[in-house]
């Protein structure tokens, strides 16, 4: 297993230049792990986890495709579902041994050091590696997790999913009552929430709820149970404003800004979708210029047809043919979001329209209400243009989960990973029509399992040569090793 043999060499990978807001930690030379601190595997392990959910390859070349955001230009094969391997290979170890490993290296110094907060530091640290372990196993399927991160045991086995989310919600539920924002947290370091203990008990809270909503139609009692638990005052609360989402803000220069900036500055193999730009132009949705470029010298929006084979596509990343990404999704200073207020509110709604006896006091449509208008509040639109949006996406009672799904996917626009499980789970239609939101890949799909969209990723490939036993038995539990089985909490 290659994240096992790497657990200990990579530690530490990330060196770089810097300048303000924790990144300083990235100046330090790491490749020593005798000479790293916690702050610096902090900072490091933000780092990476943002750049692997954020970049050109997992975030652009499978989220953004998936989630029909965006459309390829001319290199389709990810956009018809063949993925290349040393990406998907890349995604397995960045979040193995370039976040979790150097998450657990950090929890080692603190308990060594015991400095004042020791606790809080090493509470915020499980929470970070829950919320990868989250990612991992809702693109996987069942993934090393209960013997992972042990560099003695080079061929952990593999946890299902439902085991892996019964393992994330007790860690959350033991580290948020740890979390005491009266001690201090990670002073230096912390690129997220520079410190602030309170902020990240929130957001502990606020992830709770989000993977209890995905478990709901599987487990609904144990979700429900979580969700009280997330909601009861007495835990420290939820994310409540934008102020309090969880996200990293990229700095204006290489090589500290936002991954995908850098990248279209090479080439630009990717288009807006139409589906997408469609779907804003049916209601006349103001977040349209500001999630998309217009024509050229002109004040049109195009999108690119989903799923066309290389070099049959109209543009080929022409802006005078087909509309490209904005500064929002591309800016060097475009952040990177964990999760925001406006997935809160989503959950809220959901919640409510699902009749779930937690306590909530509003109802479904006003917390579909007031995520939409928190999503456009952070896209920089006034009340006046939200409130005759509002008018034009009335919610819908009897269809909560197109009503929703459809609003929830577009206020994830560049959460490309979350979109596309999001569009998994819900399989949401337009509300008032009835009609598909999403393509079929034009030219149809490189994978003859998958037809409409993959269900999951496959495993890389060295994991059947270097953990076989363990990957075998996974792969039959799970189905089989295609795209095209669906991980356990999709039920519909």
């Amino acid at each position: 297993m290659k994240m096992m043999k790497n657990i200990v060499s990579g530690l530490l990978l990330i060196s770089l230049a810097a300048c303000s807001d924790g990144f300083e930690e990235l100046n330090k030379n790491p490749n020593n792990a005798e000479q790293a601190t916690p702050a610096q595997l902090l900072t490091n392990a933000q780092y990476n986890f943002s750049v692997n959910i954020a970049d050109e390859w997992n975030n652009g070349r499978m989220g953004m495709y998936y989630a029909q955001y965006w459309s390829s230009t001319y290199y389709s094969e990810e956009s018809r579902y063949q993925i290349r391997e040393p990406s998907n290979q890349d995604m397995w170890d960045t979040f193995y041994a370039d976040v979790l490993a150097q998450l657990k290296e950090s929890q080692r110094l603190e308990l060594l050091e015991k400095k004042e907060g020791y606790e809080n530091r090493i509470a915020i640290d499980e929470i970070i590696k829950a919320y990868t372990f989250h990612f991992l196993t809702d693109i996987y399927g069942p993934i090393p997790y209960s013997e992972a991160l042990n560099p003695d045991d080079v061929t952990p086995k593999y946890d299902l999913g439902e085991e892996v989310y019964a393992g994330i919600l007790k860690t959350l539920d033991e580290q948020i009552k740890i979390l005491d924002i009266d001690l201090p947290g990670h002073e230096n370091g912390d690129i997220v929430y520079h410190g602030n203990v309170a902020a990240w008990k929130k957001f502990a809270n606020s992830l709770r709820l989000r993977v209890a909503l995905r478990m709901v139609d599987v487990k609904p009692a144990e979700a429900t149970e979580a969700i009280k638990k997330s909601l009861d005052p007495a835990s420290g609360g939820v994310i409540s404003t934008q102020e309090e989402s969880a996200a990293l803000n990229w700095l204006p220069a290489t090589p500290n800004n936002n991954p995908m900036n850098e990248s279209f500055k090479i080439r630009a193999d990717f288009s807006m979708s139409k589906p997408f730009i469609d779907y804003l132009k049916m209601y006349h949705d103001p977040r349209l210029p500001v999630f998309a470029q217009p024509l050229l010298n002109s004040n049109e929006y195009v999108g690119e047809v989903y799923g066309l084979r290389n070099g049959n596509g109209s543009s080929n990343g022409n802006r005078a043919v087909v509309s490209l990404p904005s500064s929002y999704a591309i800016g060097a200073q475009a952040p990177t979001v964990w999760m925001d207020l406006a997935e809160v509110k989503f959950i809220f709604a959901e919640i409510a329209a699902r009749g779930l006896n937690v306590g909530l006091t509003g109802t479904a449509e006003q917390y579909y209400k007031e995520g939409i208008t928190a999503n456009m509040h952070f896209a920089g639109l006034n009340d006046a243009a939200i409130a005759t949006y509002l008018k034009k996406v009335p919610y819908v009672a009897a269809k909560w989960k197109d009503s929703i799904g459809s609003q929830k996917w577009i206020a994830l626009y560049t959460q490309g990973i979350q979109g596309w499980l999001e569009r998994l789970r819900l399989d949401f239609k337009d509300p008032s029509s009835g009609k598909p939101i999403f393509a079929l890949p034009a030219d149809g799909s490189l994978d003859p399992k998958v037809t409409d969209v993959s269900k999951r990723m496959s495993y890389p490939l060295t994991e059947s040569s270097l953990n076989g036993d363990n990957f075998r038995t996974a792969v039959t539990k799970l189905g089989g090793n295609t795209k095209a089985v669906r991980n356990w909490w999709d039920k519909f």
